[in-house]
């Protein structure tokens, strides 16, 4: 199957969005309780009955004295578990040092690509697949358009919310409530953005939800018609989509998720919407394994004796 060939030049995103303060916010509106450590560690503290759960996801580069804070965070919390996925150049040995072990348990993609938008619009094009290439070129023969929306109106949104739910449905995939993305987009405001593609009768046909997040912009979801697929038009909304948050100044595009064969079932639907976003190049890159670290001896216990991940 022909996909485009990686882009190997080094970038790097300032901050994962899942540590801004936007993301604390949206996770607090949906039930979640946040604390920071004095380094500005996002940590994400789930209550329950059965103990509280944390998560820590994507932080910058955690060292000796991080982890002992992070504890001490949660001890207090009564946090029955810490689950750590780290950013993609974390060293393990630290944490693995102070009892954590992997968990093959993500709740954050585990592999992705990131698009550099700091390249010219030529060097970009010329990484593309022969094919992705052509279908870009057919759907302006056919005269499909895009259309580029900073800080969408709730109406908006809901219109290409109804494409991602579809969508979702019929890949099998859990798609979040309205509500959730409308939270979204109340804490990023104008760093949110809504990029679509329409025909020549103004039919709504594949459309990109992203957040941005000081140089990066996040893929959030994206849904499209049935026509879509057939007719193309999501390949010049991809590549409209990188030049426009090129043109916001933004330089690393997180196309969010491919098929990580480390966990074949959790990624085991994606090969597709994979093989679709490798056309375009980009750079592959693959986070480390979740790591634990059990607080609870009960849960500690569980999961040992029962091997289930958390």
């Amino acid at each position: 199957m022909e996909t485009a060939q990686p882009h190997q030049v080094n970038m790097e995103r300032q901050e994962d969005i899942r540590q801004s303060e936007g993301w604390g916010k949206y996770l607090e509106a949906i039930g979640w309780k946040t604390r920071r450590t004095s380094k500005g560690i996002l940590i994400a503290i789930r209550p329950s009955f059965l103990g509280n759960f944390v998560k820590i996801q994507h932080p910058r580069k955690i060292e000796e004295e991080d982890i002992k804070e992070i504890e001490d965070i949660c001890s207090t919390e009564k946090c029955a578990y810490i689950k750590i996925e780290p950013d993609h150049d974390q060293e393990l040995t630290g944490l693995q040092a102070h009892g954590y072990r992997p968990t093959y348990s993500p709740n954050c993609v585990p592999s992705t690509i990131f698009m550099d938008l700091k390249r010219t619009e030529e060097e970009m094009w010329s990484e593309f697949s022969h094919s992705a290439k052509y279908s870009i070129n057919r759907a302006v023969r056919e005269g499909y358009k895009t259309v580029n929306i900073k800080k969408p109106s709730e109406e908006q949104l809901k219109e290409s919310y109804e494409l991602f739910r579809c969508t979702a449905g019929k890949k099998n995939f859990y798609m979040p409530p309205l509500r959730e993305f409308l939270i979204r987009l109340d804490y990023f405001g104008d760093k949110s953005y809504l990029c679509e593609v329409r025909d020549k009768d103004g039919e709504l046909q594949s459309s990109k939800f992203c957040l941005s997040h000081k140089n990066m912009v996040l893929f959030v979801s994206g849904g499209s018609t049935e026509s879509a697929r057939k007719n193309k038009s999501g390949y010049l909304l991809m590549w409209e989509t990188m030049k426009y948050l090129k043109s916001e100044g933004y330089e690393v595009f997180d196309l969010e998720g491919k098929y990580d064969e480390r966990f074949p079932f959790q990624t085991r639907n994606w090969e597709g919407f994979s093989h679709f976003k490798e056309k375009f190049g980009g750079t592959p890159i693959e986070f480390p394994v979740p790591q634990i670290k059990f607080l609870s001896g009960i849960y500690g216990a569980v999961s040992r004796y029962m091997n289930v991940d958390f």
